[in-house]
């Protein structure tokens, strides 16, 4: 049977997970496992992932339908993120978990870095509280759900006053929206930066 995209993308996740865990548990001896956790989640988000598809070029190789030309492509840092996974999941099955693992190893930890440890727990929160200080109440939309009841695949936005602040993609929409939380949380330091910068 022809390997369908989604069941790629499931085991491509998977390897993803596991090797990166492998390596932070080597790489940081001292590093407790809610360190290694924010590390890992940091790396393996949809933002971070497409991302990486689009610097190794992917974005010029996919192919949309119609509906989905129409949209302009909207949908694109998506598709990123799951030919990543899915090219994971191919290498696997083609030469095996070694071959694989040398492609994210190549690919994917050069961006291990251990300030990632210092995410918040709950970047839900932490949004919040940060909002909070100019009395506002972030919300979050659900803006797409791809993929069979078994592997679905969800996008959500955080918007602040009505703008998007955030975006993530995630296996609940739980998981995307925490992921949209923290895309909001670096962009709103990165600004701050930049002010404190000029």
């Amino acid at each position: 049977m022809a390997q369908s995209y989604e069941r790629l993308e499931f085991l491509g996740d998977s390897i993803i997970g596991a090797v990166i865990a492998h390596e932070l548990f080597q790489r940081f001896p001292r590093l407790d496992e809610g360190g290694m956790t924010r590390i890992k989640v940091s790396l393996v988000s949809g933002e971070s992932l497409s991302s990486l598809a689009r610097e190794l070029g992917f974005a010029d190789l996919i192919i949309f339908g119609s509906s989905e030309r129409g949209t302009g492509k909207r949908g694109l840092r998506s598709a990123l993120e799951n030919v990543y996974e899915s090219m994971v999941a191919a290498l696997t099955l083609d030469g095996g978990v070694e071959v694989a693992t040398h492609w994210i190893m190549q690919t994917l930890a050069p961006r291990i870095s251990a300030h990632f440890a210092d995410e918040p727990e709950n970047p839900k929160s932490t949004l919040q509280e940060v909002l909070q200080v100019k009395r506002i109440t972030p919300t979050y939309e659900v803006i797409s759900t791809e993929g069979p009841p078994h592997a679905r695949r969800f996008t959500a936005n955080v918007l602040s006053e009505g703008k998007v602040i955030g975006t993530g993609t995630g296996r609940s929409k739980k998981d995307a929206e925490t992921k949209a939380a923290l895309e909001a949380l670096k962009s709103i330091r990165a600004l701050k930066s930049s002010k404190n910068i000029t």
